[in-house]
C-alpha cells in the first residue's frame, strides 16, 4: 500500500511539471491599437428600411472610436437595381471637436414601387471591430389595392359643418359608405353636393360633372396610438365658406378633417390619442360613427369645431333607444312637483338617472304612460339640456308630437327649481320639423312635493278676511267673494262659497298649529229645501267627488300670498276643486248649483271688487255624481292643437357663433 501511494505521488508530480511548461511556452498578442478615426455603424442601426414615397431622404446614425478633435472620414456607396441613380449618399461624414457620434443623410428620387435596393455603404476610415461597411436593403412596397365593399347605402350624416351660419343638425339621407376589405377603413362621397346646396342656399355651387372627393374613416393609420379611433385625413371638399361673402369653389381649400394630427396649437402638434380632441369612434350597437373632433377651416377667421357630427349607417338605428342602452335606477330623493302648462295640470313626478352616466335623467311617464323624457343636468355647471326630438306620446290630429328644449332657455335655480321651456312640434317622413304647436314652459321642484309651494308656520289670523275665489260650471264661471272667520283656536268657517241665495253654506277649515296649514275633506252643511247639504273634494275633468274618509286638500298661503288648496299626496284619488251637492237620502248626491270652485284664493282689498259672479238659485233638479276614487293621474295625450309651419333653415353669410382661432394647420 505504501509502495502504491509513493507511485501515485511520482506520477502528480510529473503532471504538475508539464502543466507548468505548457502554461510558460504560450504568447499572448494584444490587439493592435486603431488608427485614425475608427468610424463605424452602431449595431442599434437597422439594415432594412422601408419607405413610404417616391422621393425623401433618410438619416442613419454614424459613431467612431476617437474621442478627441474634429474628424471626418470618406463615405463609398455601391448599389444593386441601379440604386446609383436613386439614391444621393454624402462623401463623407464629419465630426465636430469631441464628438463621437454624428449622422449620414441618404436623398432619395424616383423609387420604383415593389423593388428591394441593396445599398453597401463603407466609411474609409473604419475600423475592424465595428460595422465600418454595412449593406442596406431599402424598400418601396408595392402599391397594396385597396378593394372596397359596399356597407350601407342609405346611411345619414346628421351634418353641422356650416352651423354658424344658421345649417343645425341637418340630415343628409342616401349616402354610400364602403368598408376597405382588408383593413379598418371606411370611405364615403362627400355629402356637399349641389343637391346639398341647392336645398341650404338655393343654388348649385358646382358644374355638373363634378367629381366629389372621398371622406375617409382611417382606423388603421394610428391604431396603435389611439385605439378604436378612426383618423379622418385632411379633405378638400371642393368649396370654401369666407364669412360675410358666403361660398366659393376652391379644389385646393384644405376643408375639413381630425382635429388631432392636422392641427396643431402653440404647444405643438395635437397627437392621435388626444382626449381633449378625440377622433371618430364607432358604436357597433347604433351602426354610428361619431365624427369626434373635426375641424372646418373658415377663410381669413380660423377653425370651427362642429359638434355632433354623426354618420348612421342604418337609418333605422338613429333614433336612441335609451332604455335599450342605458340602465336606470329611481333617484330616491329627487321625486318632485312637476307642472306643465301643455297638460294644464301638476303631479308628483319621478326621476330616473342613467348608471352610465351621472348627468343622464328622465323623467318617467311625463305625458303618456311608458313614454319618458330624457334630460342631462350637470350640477357642479347647473347645465340643463334635453336630446333632440323626442316623442312625447301625445297627438294633435292623429300626428305624432315631438319635443326639444328651447336653446338656452332651460334653467335649474339654487332652490332646485328646473324650468324648461319646450318646444312641441311634428315632423315629417323625413323626420324634419314641419311645425311647430307651442311653446310650453314645464317647472320642476327637485325633491319638492306639491305642499313646498305653501309657506309653513302661518297663524290661524293669517287666513281671517274676504277672498276672491274662481268658480264655474264648465261654461260660464267668474269670481265670488267669500268670508273666512276663525271659530277656535283650531278651526275656521267659511261662508258664501255656495253661491246659493238666502242660505247659510256655512262650511269649516280645520287649522293645524304645527304646520300652520288648513285642511278641507267631505262634510255636512247645513240642509236646504228637503235636501242634506254636503260640501266635498271634487274633480272637475271627471265629476267625481272625494267621499271617502281620508281624502282631502291641503291649503296654506303661497309666498304671494294667494291662499292655495292643494291636492293631499297622501290622497288615493286626484281633487281640483270644491263643490257643494245635496242628497234626497244621505247616500246619493247631486249638484246643489252646478258651480265649482277652484283652489287659488286671491285676498281682496277694500278698494276691490268683491265679486263678479251673481248668486244662484237652488237647482230643484237633482243629477247623481259618482262617488269614489278618481285616478291620480290621468293621461290626455290628444291636444288637437294648431301649428304654425316651422320656418326652413337658411344660410347665412355672416357667423352666428364663436369660431376656434387658437389652432394652426399642420403642415408635411
Amino acid at each position: 500500500m505504501k509502495k502504491l501511494n509513493t507511485y501515485l505521488l511520482v506520477l502528480m508530480g510529473v503532471f504538475a511539471l508539464t502543466w507548468s511548461a505548457c502554461t510558460d511556452s504560450y504568447d499572448y498578442d494584444p490587439a493592435p491599437e486603431v488608427d485614425g478615426e475608427g468610424v463605424y455603424f452602431p449595431s442599434s442601426v437597422q439594415t432594412s428600411i422601408t419607405l413610404d414615397g417616391t422621393e425623401g431622404s433618410f438619416t442613419l446614425k454614424v459613431q467612431r472610436t476617437k474621442s478627441t478633435g474634429v474628424g471626418e472620414s470618406g463615405l463609398t456607396a455601391e448599389f444593386t437595381e441601379g440604386g446609383a441613380s436613386v439614391f444621393s449618399v454624402p462623401a463623407k461624414v464629419s465630426f465636430a471637436d469631441g464628438e463621437t457620434e454624428t449622422t449620414a443623410t441618404v436623398n432619395y428620387n424616383n423609387l420604383v414601387r415593389g423593388t428591394t435596393y441593396n445599398m453597401t455603404l463603407s466609411f474609409v476610415d473604419g475600423t475592424p471591430y465595428g460595422g465600418s461597411s454595412l449593406t442596406f436593403k431599402v424598400l418601396y412596397p408595392a402599391e397594396v389595392l385597396e378593394e372596397w365593399e359596399l356597407v350601407s347605402d342609405k346611411a345619414v350624416l346628421i351634418d353641422n359643418i356650416l352651423n354658424p351660419w344658421g345649417i343645425k343638425d341637418y340630415p343628409i339621407s342616401g349616402i354610400t359608405v364602403e368598408k376597405e376589405k382588408n383593413s379598418n377603413k371606411y370611405r364615403f362621397r362627400s355629402p356637399y353636393t349641389n343637391a346639398y346646396f341647392i336645398d341650404v342656399n338655393g343654388a348649385p355651387l358646382f358644374p355638373d360633372d363634378y367629381q366629389y372627393p372621398y371622406i375617409v374613416l382611417d382606423g388603421e393609420t394610428y391604431k396603435e396610438k389611439a385605439p378604436g379611433e378612426y383618423y379622418i385625413p385632411k379633405t378638400t371638399l371642393g368649396f370654401k365658406m369666407v364669412n360675410g361673402t358666403g361660398l366659393s369653389v376652391d379644389a385646393t381649400w384644405n376643408s375639413f378633417g381630425s382635429v388631432a394630427v392636422n392641427l396643431s396649437t402653440s404647444s405643438g402638434p395635437i397627437e392621435p390619442g388626444n382626449a381633449t380632441y378625440p377622433m371618430a369612434k364607432y358604436d357597433t350597437n347604433t351602426k354610428m360613427f361619431n365624427l369626434g373632433s373635426v375641424y372646418h377651416n373658415v377663410e381669413e377667421y380660423g377653425f370651427y369645431m362642429p359638434t355632433g357630427m354623426v354618420l348612421y349607417l342604418d337609418p333605422a338605428l338613429m333614433s336612441p333607444d335609451y332604455d335599450r342602452d342605458y340602465t336606470w335606477e329611481t333617484v330616491k330623493d329627487a321625486t318632485g312637483y312637476f307642472t306643465s302648462e301643455i297638460a294644464g295640470e301638476s303631479w308628483t313626478q319621478v326621476v330616473q338617472q342613467a348608471e352610465e352616466d351621472p348627468t343622464f335623467y328622465r323623467f318617467t311617464s311625463l305625458y303618456a304612460q311608458d313614454v319618458h323624457i330624457y334630460f342631462n343636468y350637470g350640477a357642479v355647471k347647473g347645465t340643463l339640456t334635453m336630446p333632440k326630438m323626442q316623442p312625447t306620446g301625445l297627438t294633435t290630429y292623429g300626428n305624432e308630437v315631438y319635443v326639444d328644449a328651447v336653446p338656452g332657455k332651460c334653467t335649474v335655480d339654487a332652490d332646485h327649481k328646473f324650468t324648461f321651456v319646450l318646444s312641441f312640434y311634428l315632423v315629417d317622413a323625413d323626420d324634419k320639423k314641419t311645425a311647430e304647436l307651442m311653446q310650453s314652459t314645464e317647472i320642476f321642484l327637485w325633491g319638492r312635493g306639491p305642499l313646498d309651494q305653501l309657506v309653513k308656520g302661518k297663524k290661524i289670523e293669517d287666513y281671517v278676511g274676504t277672498w276672491s275665489v274662481p268658480l264655474t260650471n264648465g261654461q260660464d264661471g267668474g269670481r265670488m267673494s267669500v268670508n273666512i272667520t276663525k271659530a277656535d283656536k283650531t278651526t275656521l268657517l267659511v261662508q258664501g262659497l255656495s253661491i246659493v241665495k238666502d242660505y247659510d253654506d256655512t262650511m269649516a277649515l280645520e287649522y293645524d298649529a304645527e304646520t300652520g296649514f288648513l285642511n278641507f275633506e267631505f262634510q255636512q252643511v247645513a240642509s236646504i229645501n228637503g235636501y242634506y247639504g254636503f260640501v266635498s273634494p271634487f274633480n272637475s275633468e271627471t265629476t267625481a267627488l272625494g267621499t271617502k274618509s281620508g281624502e282631502s286638500l291641503i291649503g296654506g298661503l303661497s309666498k304671494d300670498g294667494v291662499l292655495t288648496f292643494l291636492n293631499n299626496p297622501a290622497n288615493a284619488g286626484t281633487y281640483d276643486s270644491m263643490v257643494y251637492v245635496k242628497s234626497p237620502d244621505g247616500k246619493q248626491l247631486g249638484f246643489m248649483t252646478g258651480y265649482w270652485n277652484y283652489l287659488e284664493w286671491a285676498p281682496v282689498t277694500s278698494a276691490a271688487s268683491f265679486s263678479s259672479l251673481n248668486n244662484v238659485s237652488f237647482n230643484t233638479g237633482f243629477k247623481v255624481v259618482e262617488q269614489g276614487i278618481t285616478p291620480r293621474r290621468t293621461y290626455k295625450t290628444e291636444l288637437n292643437l294648431k301649428s304654425s309651419p316651422a320656418q326652413p333653415q337658411e344660410l347665412s353669410t355672416n357667423i352666428q357663433v364663436p369660431i376656434h382661432n387658437e389652432f394652426s394647420l399642420v403642415t408635411r
